[in-house]
């Protein structure tokens, strides 16, 4: 995008538009029933792109165990069905990309207080296939230290303690600018991996970058389905709705999440942005958020 366009929309503006639904009053009854969808990446004490430190981690499991009902991914399309039977909110951890530190800093914290979370993992990045750790470690802009995958047997180890595993593609790609061939394989290949690997059925896998009509389309939802994915997750910031499509659950992301702002979406009151991410034309969108055109 040139400068010119970018600079309609300055920096600084972009980020109050944002942000500005932050701290929006909801009404208590807002958080009855709620489902929500969290993304996590990494946890680390001083990666740059961590979504948490292990202390800020531990102490958002701890709000969460103490105020939600936390499940795993693939039980969200149901519980968002029944929800409003109950009046504490439901919510469900993922993970994307699979570095070694979900083992090392995550791991133990949700181990601790019995939670479960599910991991969607890249399994070129896994299989440590040069061309996608490298993709990997040039858009983090980090060292392959930082971006060093988990290993099968941590994998298998975690699944063992009761955490959920899909996949997010073998590459990483922008599945929405693919042709079928490749979105295909890009889908396939790694459930067959993960699979193979987990001795048992995958039905969950999650888009890389994950916003709709930019990063994957119906068209996109439709290849998920026939590769036999049964639920697939986005990055739309607001709940889930019982109607919502089983291949396009939405989340929002944890990064760096003070015990106000993850009550916030737990809560509602940042539902707004997901309507805003869903509904704005593509011209508009593309002002607000032009990093998520450059995919």
């Amino acid at each position: 995008m040139s400068h010119s366009v970018r600079s309609l929309l300055p920096p600084s503006a972009r980020h109050r538009l944002k942000s500005s639904v932050t701290h929006l009053p909801h009404p208590p009854a807002w958080g009855s029933g709620r489902v929500v969808v969290l993304c996590y990446h990494s946890v680390h004490p001083s990666k740059q792109f961590s979504s948490a430190t292990p202390e800020l981690f531990a102490g958002q499991i701890a709000w969460l165990k103490n105020n939600c009902r936390l499940i795993s991914f693939s039980e969200v399309h149901h519980q968002a069905a029944v929800s409003r039977q109950r009046d504490e909110p439901v919510v469900a951890l993922t993970f994307d990309d699979g570095y070694a530190d979900n083992y090392e800093f995550a791991f133990p914290v949700l181990s601790t207080y019995r939670v479960t979370a599910t991991f969607f993992l890249t399994i070129g990045l896994i299989e440590k296939e040069p061309q996608v750790v490298e993709r990997f470690r040039q858009q983090r802009a980090a060292t392959y230290e930082e971006v060093q995958p988990l290993t099968w047997d941590q994998i298998l180890l975690m699944r063992e303690n009761g955490m959920e595993f899909g996949t997010h593609t073998w590459s990483h790609p922008n599945l929405a600018q693919l042709d079928d061939d490749s979105a295909t394989r890009e889908l396939a290949r790694p459930k067959e991996v993960l699979e193979q690997r987990l001795g048992e059925t995958v039905t969950v896998c999650a888009y890389p970058y994950g916003k709709p009509h930019r990063h994957f389309t119906e068209h996109t939802m439709g290849i998920a389905a026939a590769t036999g994915y049964t639920y697939a997750a986005s990055v739309t910031f607001r709940g889930v709705r019982p109607r919502d499509e089983p291949l396009a659950i939405p989340r929002f992301f944890s990064t760096w999440d003070s015990t106000k702002q993850l009550e916030s979406k737990i809560l509602g009151s940042l539902d707004l942005l997901g309507i805003w991410q869903e509904r704005a034309p593509r011209w508009l969108a593309r002002l607000v958020s032009p990093e998520d055109f450059t995919y």
